[in-house]
C-alpha cells in the first residue's frame, strides 16, 4: 500500500475510533452521571473519613502501587480506576470498557492501576460486602494479572443489589472457581488476607487521592469524565508513541 493509501487507512481508523468513543460517551454518560454525583455527596458527609482499618494490613504479593492499587500491564499511558464492587455505576463502566481495557493491556499500550475501595459497605446490611469482594479480588491478583481481570468481570456479572447483604464468601469462591482460581486463592479469601489493605486503600483514596465517588478515573494522573474514557486514553497512547 502506498503512502496515500496508508494515510487514508489511518484516517478511516481514526474516524472509526472517534465515532465509537462518541457513542460510548453518550450511552455511558447517561447511565452513570446521577450515580456518581450521589455517591460523591455521601462521601462528602465523611462516611469514610478518618476510619482506621478493622483488619491487619498485609501487602499483596501482586504488583501494586503506593496508592493501594493492583497494577496491570506495562504500557506508558497510565490509567487509575477507583471502583467498588457493589457500585452499579462501576458495573456499567466495566461493562462498557472491559474489552477495550483488555485490548490495551494485551498490546502493551497501558498500565492500569485498579483501586478496589469499599465506600458502599454501609449498603450491605453489615456484611461488609465491598470490603470482602475487594479483598477477594486482590487475592486473585496474587494469582495473576489476567486472573484479576477475569475475576473482576465475573464479580460484576454477579453483582448484588445495593441494600442487600451481598454475596456470601461461599458465593465469591464459586465465582472464583468459575474463572479458574484454585485452592490457594480460596485460602487467601478464607484468611481475610487483604481486608485491611482494601480498607486502608479506601481511606487513602478519599482523604489523599481526591476520590469523591465511584467510578473515579484518572489518565496520567489527571481526573477525567468516565464518559470520555476511550478518547482520553487513546490521546495518551498517541502522545506516548
Amino acid at each position: 500500500m502506498g503512502k496515500p493509501g496508508r494515510r487514508q487507512a489511518a484516517e478511516a481508523l481514526r474516524k472509526q475510533r472517534e465515532a465509537e468513543a462518541r457513542r460510548k460517551k453518550i450511552v455511558f454518560g447517561v447511565a452513570i452521571g446521577a450515580a456518581v454525583v450521589l455517591i460523591g455527596g455521601l462521601l462528602g458527609l465523611g462516611i469514610w473519613m478518618n476510619r482506621e482499618p478493622d483488619y491487619e494490613v498485609n501487602d499483596p504479593a501482586a504488583e501494586t502501587t503506593d496508592g493501594y492499587a493492583v497494577q496491570i500491564g506495562s504500557g506508558e499511558a497510565e490509567i487509575d480506576i477507583y471502583l467498588d464492587y457493589m457500585c452499579p455505576a462501576c458495573n456499567q463502566f466495566e461493562t462498557a470498557y472491559a474489552e477495550q481495557i483488555q485490548s490495551w493491556v494485551d498490546d502493551g499500550s497501558v498500565t492500569v492501576n485498579y483501586h478496589p475501595i469499599a465506600i458502599l459497605d454501609r449498603l450491605s446490611q453489615g456484611t461488609e460486602y465491598s470490603t470482602r469482594a475487594g479483598a477477594s479480588a486482590v487475592c486473585a491478583a496474587d494469582v495473576g494479572q489476567q486472573e484479576f481481570l477475569d475475576y473482576t468481570v465475573a464479580l460484576y456479572e454477579h453483582q448484588p443489589k445495593e441494600n442487600s447483604s451481598g454475596l456470601t464468601d461461599a458465593e465469591l469462591k464459586d465465582i472464583g472457581a468459575g474463572v479458574g482460581l484454585g485452592s490457594d486463592w480460596e485460602q487467601c479469601v478464607d484468611d481475610e488476607t487483604y481486608k485491611g489493605w482494601v480498607q486502608s486503600g479506601t481511606t487513602s483514596a478519599t482523604e489523599d487521592q481526591g476520590v469523591t465517588g465511584t467510578p473515579t478515573v484518572k489518565v496520567n494522573g489527571e481526573k477525567i469524565d468516565p464518559a470520555d474514557f476511550v478518547a482520553e486514553v487513546e490521546a495518551a497512547i498517541a502522545n506516548a508513541s
